[in-house]
């Protein structure tokens, strides 16, 4: 058996594992942290046909809601399996050997994984000490082997956004260079501006969404990216047999008909970021986020400090995430969710800052 070497050097870490999740705080996720109510699961449930189990998923609906709602045209639209397949369609299908992709770091993690898997290179666009980006240090990563930028917007686990002026430098840089210019709006409905609009005048440019932050279904691992139909045609060839299951986009098509729920855990979210940056500034903490996203992070003294708080915390069944690159590596990250999901934060964090 002939094994390929650069799959065997990449390091692969299951994260957030053994968590109770029906009596824990689940804060490390960006997951959504509070539980649908019964009378919304049991509506959820009803959405799944028991006529489907035994056929094949036929999406094209989804299809059809998922272009209206955008107002594109199914061919302008892609399902995947969460963000996460899009992005390896992406790299697989536009990355040739030799040829080089960029995206922003920290960010997620699955960009760096996604490369190593596919044995491409690519190149980070590192934030500052002051958790910024400068255009001058982007330009200097673009040469004639970059093939695709990512531009993660808003971002996390630093929260940023990029304003018009910075996304107007950058996508004529693209355009210049003839480089693929994507869009990961994980998080726009939390507070970010949207690039979908520019989709079909572009020969470019790709905007990928997901049902797994603010719709509050990570559970599906359902996702989809709008481009102009030529480019979307092109990278749609990489799906499977099917998009994704029965069970997933049904559910999907379920919340695109039942807008509330969107909207109700955006409301919880951002009311969480009010109450735990009230209580961050009353204990003189130094944080950052909680404006663009469903996360805040909080710096520590140093790293072993936010090693130690997670797992005080995780004995407490609050769980949190660290271990995070620079500039942020003595920083620990808190998804948002209800004021009461959050208490339970503060009520630990404050116990393990007295021992």
């Amino acid at each position: 058996m002939i094994l390929k070497s650069h799959i065997l050097k990449l390091n692969r870490i299951q994260t957030s594992q053994n968590r109770d999740l029906k009596n824990g705080a689940l804060l490390d996720r960006n997951e959504r942290v509070d539980y649908f109510n019964s009378s919304t699961f049991k509506k959820i449930t009803k959405s799944i046909s028991r006529y489907s189990l035994n056929a094949t998923p036929d999406v094209q609906n989804l299809y059809k809601i998922l272009a209206k709602e955008h107002g594109l045209k199914k061919n302008n639209i892609y399902i995947g399996q969460g963000i996460t397949e899009i992005i390896s369609h992406i790299l697989f299908s536009v990355v040739r050997k030799g040829e080089e992709a960029v995206f922003m770091h920290p960010t997620y993690p699955m960009y760096e994984v996604l490369c190593k898997l596919h044995n491409i290179k690519f190149k980070l666009w590192k934030f500052d000490k002051n958790l910024g980006l400068n255009f001058n240090d982007f330009r200097k990563l673009i040469n004639t082997k970059t093939k695709v930028v990512f531009l993660i917007n808003p971002n996390l686990p630093i929260e940023y956004e990029f304003k018009k002026s910075m996304k107007d430098k950058i996508r004529k840089l693209c355009n210049k260079k003839k480089i693929v210019l994507v869009y990961d709006e994980a998080y726009y409905h939390f507070g970010g501006k949207s690039e979908i609009n520019n989709v079909k005048k572009a020969n470019n440019l790709i905007v990928m969404r997901t049902f797994s932050k603010a719709w509050g279904l990570p559970g599906i691992r359902l996702g989809y990216m709008a481009a102009n139909e030529k480019l979307c045609q092109y990278i749609s060839k990489c799906r499977s047999l099917v998009e994704t299951n029965a069970f997933s986009f049904q559910i999907a098509q379920w919340a695109m008909k039942n807008k509330k729920i969107l909207k109700e855990h955006i409301k919880q979210v951002k009311s969480g970021a009010r109450y735990l940056k009230k209580k961050l500034e009353s204990l003189n903490e130094d944080f950052h986020g909680g404006n663009k996203t469903n996360a805040v992070i909080l710096k520590l003294k140093n790293k072993n400090s936010t090693n130690n708080l997670v797992k005080y915390l995780s004995r407490k069944k609050v769980y949190i995430r660290s271990n995070f690159p620079d500039p942020i590596s003595n920083y620990v990250r808190i998804s948002l969710g209800s004021p009461k999901k959050l208490s339970k934060f503060i009520k630990e964090y404050s116990n393990w800052k007295k021992i």
